[in-house]
């Protein structure tokens, strides 16, 4: 059977079936295509930590080096209330699904109704929020928001904002900004992001995740969240990196030589990590509070909590805040996977369509090749259906992802008259996550 893509790439796909090995092409380009290809490999890892949904697991490699709200001081009937209170910031867009028996966080509806995914970065000042931040961005393709780094570029507006003189109070004191200021700068930020994303400046990566650096910051940050953002933007889950205050110290004496912040002086870092412990920690505890409603509820949260301890080098805490990514991304890329299959069901064209690169469907400007592909490739018998069983996920350098199942055709009797392994190759693209690919072999065949 010929496939929709590039002679060579099947070739290299076919011979690397038999070790269960996906690859992709990150690029279709002639010029580009062999050291594309050449480079483009997924290997499989059968001894990695199972990811739950958009959860990591494993807590070897995400080890959690804070404190529990059991050994610190903390109210938690006062946590509880406020888990309950804040529990719409999931929003009612999301739901828990499943695909060949894995679940997953179903976001299709978020790119629906245009809401924003969100992600809090919490942790105490120096954990390294803003350094890890910037390799999520480099490699997910996210976009990174921090508050601090709006407030402080409010403040630098000087007397053109009615709120520089608080903002520079508030940061040098190591106090809390009000709730009020820091959304309306996130707000116009977010729509900045998306405009500029529309128009064309740039790399352009639909539906991205935004990456909330340093909010919330307590339970006022979390009820004005939840009031003022809920239906703006669906909160998927938060990073929280675990320092100790000895390492925290350090590394903002370190910076201090260079950074040019007021705040970036001893008496403030202890200040800061202080309000830190007493009032963003309780949020923390409050955030997986609801996680642990939903999962008592659903099976599984629609936002989750992932601690990283923070204290090593770089390149290990990229590791682990690697892995949780994956987590998150694996539930848009399993929501795209599951509509492009309803789409195939459905033998709903328009659906396929916009799920599938040009390229992958041989289009060039013909929409009779989208319904060539689509009868080719695609559709069954009329009367028969399918079931996908034993499905599995991996993410690539955070933009491109194999989806792999098995796929059983079955005739009105329930018989089975097919059965299949399939590979579908799916890539970031500006229309969101896009099939640019697909391998299908008979299970039958060695």
């Amino acid at each position: 059977m010929r496939f929709p893509v590039k002679t060579s790439l099947l070739l290299l796909l076919q011979a690397r079936a038999h070790a269960g090995v996906g690859a992709f092409a990150s690029s279709f380009s002639s010029k580009a295509f062999a050291s594309t290809c050449a480079s483009a490999f997924i290997h499989r890892n059968n001894n990695r930590s199972k990811h739950n949904g958009s959860r990591s697991t494993s807590s070897t490699i995400i080890p959690k080096a804070t404190m529990s709200a059991d050994e610190v001081d903390v109210n938690m009937s006062e946590v509880v209330e406020a888990a309950k209170a804040s529990r719409p910031i999931t929003t009612t867009s999301t739901s828990v699904a499943s695909f060949g028996s894995l679940p997953y966080l179903n976001t299709s509806l978020l790119s629906t109704k245009s809401q924003h995914r969100v992600l809090f970065i919490l942790g105490g000042p120096g954990a390294g929020k803003g350094t890890q931040s910037e390799k999520i961005v480099d490699n997910f393709k996210c976009i990174h928001l921090s508050v601090g780094d709006l407030l402080r570029a409010e403040r630098q507006r000087g007397d053109e904002s009615p709120h520089a003189e608080l903002i520079e109070n508030c940061l040098v004191a190591g106090n809390i900004v009000p709730v009020e200021i820091s959304l309306n700068l996130l707000k116009n930020a977010m729509d900045d992001a998306c405009n500029k994303a529309k128009g064309g400046d740039g790399e352009s990566y639909g539906a991205p995740i935004f990456l909330v650096d340093g909010f919330p910051r307590n339970f006022d940050n979390l009820s004005g969240w939840t009031k003022a953002m809920s239906e703006y933007a669906a909160v998927i889950g938060s990073l929280v990196y675990d320092c100790p205050i000895a390492v925290l110290e350090q590394r903002i004496m370190g910076r201090a030589e260079t950074s040019g912040r007021s705040d970036d002086n001893l008496e403030s870092a202890r200040k800061r990590f202080k309000t830190f412990q007493v009032q963003t920690m309780p949020v923390v505890y409050a955030l997986e509070e609801v996680e642990k409603m939903e999962t008592e509820e659903e099976g599984m949260g629609r936002l989750h909590i992932q601690h990283i301890a923070g204290e090593g080098t770089v390149e290990e805490v990229w590791d682990a805040t690697k892995m949780a990514m994956n987590g998150f991304v694996t539930n848009d890329v399993l929501t795209a996977n599951s509509l492009l299959m309803q789409a195939i069901a459905e033998k709903n064209l328009d659906l396929y369509r916009q799920l599938c690169s040009d390229i992958y469907l041989e289009r060039e400007g013909d929409d009779a090749n989208v319904e060539e592909t689509f009868k080719e490739y695609e559709l069954m018998e009329a009367d028969n259906t399918s079931e996908v069983i034993k499905a599995s996920v991996e993410i690539q350098d955070g933009t491109k992802a194999v989806v792999t199942y098995e796929r059983l055709i079955k005739n009105l009797t329930g018989e089975t008259v097919g059965e299949f392994r399939e590979s579908r190759i799916w890539s970031h693209e500006p229309k969101g996550w896009t099939c640019i690919h697909f391998l299908r072999k008979p299970l039958s065949q060695p």
